[in-house]
């Protein structure tokens, strides 16, 4: 009987760790979401040139030759030049991201096959 209660043990000790697993997948796919559009937190329509550069990431020489090239075209606002966020998302270079959907189906299908199995009585 204590060899059954083992595997018992065994078996939640699984489904936990399982369950740790399946929730820290569930964050990194949120924080993957959260990273394929790096402009959506922006609420207004105007952009400064500091904020452009650091969306941008480029330097203050690479800004003033976007602006030069006609790639953007600064409105200016007492001294300042601000920027149309769709012109800003126009210049972004937003890589494609590697698809996790096959490893999150490789992890339900291992839940729903350690669950057909505690059903059953069945050894691991």
């Amino acid at each position: 009987m204590e060899a059954k209660n083992s595997k018992t043990i065994n078996n939640e000790m699984i489904f936990e760790e399982l369950k740790i697993v399946r929730s820290l997948m569930e964050k990194m796919q949120a924080d993957i979401e959260s990273l394929k559009n790096p402009v959506g937190e922006f609420t207004s329509k105007w952009v400064d040139t500091y904020d452009v550069m650091q969306m941008l990431r480029v330097s203050r020489r690479t800004m003033d030759n976007y602006i030069k090239a006609g790639k953007l075209t600064p409105t200016r606002i007492r001294k300042r030049n601000y920027f149309a966020i769709e012109d800003v998302k126009g210049l972004m270079h937003v890589p494609q991201l590697p698809q996790i959907s096959s490893f999150r189906s490789e992890a339900q299908t291992l839940m729903s096959r350690l669950a057909k199995m505690e059903e059953g009585g069945k050894d691991l």
